[in-house]
């Protein structure tokens, strides 16, 4: 395991998880709900591919799947906390969640595809193609919270 690419993705999931935090903590229906949705939209899109990414070029026994998987587990863990809060907010927002959601959505199948074709980066972008479903589904079971 390379220590680079474990800390990105401790990194990544550390700030996935406080933007749920931060999601907790802020009413959806107060006035910071407004800042709170321009600063959340960002990190899944940057810090996610980041961290796959990271663990894709950190050495070549990161280059499998499972490997992989490995690597990006505290990144998974910060997405799916992200998720649910974020599916949450559907709930008390009108309609900016889900462009949201579209927008990341859009992002993380265009960064998968742009990764896959190459065999360094293959399982990164196969990898960031798992968390955008894995987004989607919290999104979804985010918005049966109460």
């Amino acid at each position: 395991m390379n220590i680079t690419a474990r800390g990105a993705a401790v990194f990544s999931g550390i700030i996935l998880a406080m933007m749920a935090l931060f999601g907790v903590l802020i009413d959806p229906r107060g006035d910071n709900s407004d800042e709170f949705l321009l600063a959340s939209w960002l990190p899944p899109i940057v810090l996610f591919p980041g961290a796959a990414l990271g663990a894709a070029l950190g050495g070549p026994s990161y280059h499998r799947f499972r490997e992989h998987g490995q690597v990006l587990w505290p990144t998974y863990v910060g997405l799916v906390l992200y998720g649910l809060v974020a599916g949450r907010w559907d709930q008390f927002v009108a309609h900016v969640p889900v462009l949201i959601a579209w927008v990341q959505t859009g992002a993380l199948l265009v960064i998968g595809a742009v990764l896959v074709p190459f065999t360094t980066t293959r399982s990164a972008g196969l990898h960031i193609w798992v968390a955008c479903a894995t987004l989607i589904c919290c999104w979804v079971a985010g918005g049966f919270l109460v």
